[in-house]
């Protein structure tokens, strides 16, 4: 969560609303989910979105970093 939460500040100081509604909803269902197998689908589809981003949006280096350690998670 550490990873999503230093992507959600930097979409925040950027003034990017999509990443901030995007962080901020995946964040809301990761502590919401009531098993390891609920956290897994959140992450997976976290990643998807990640995906999308990088083909047709921007990140910044270090936000790209970041994106490489929350693709490195488990799956």
């Amino acid at each position: 969560m550490d990873s999503i939460n230093q992507l959600l500040s930097s979409a925040k100081s950027r003034n990017t609303s999509q990443g901030v509604k995007l962080y901020e909803a995946a964040l809301e269902k990761i502590k919401a989910a009531s098993s390891d197998d609920e956290v897994e689908i959140y992450l997976e589809k976290i990643k998807h979105a990640l995906i999308g981003i990088e083909a047709h949006g921007f990140f910044t280096p270090e936000e790209f970093e970041v994106v490489k350690v929350i693709r490195a998670m488990r799956s």
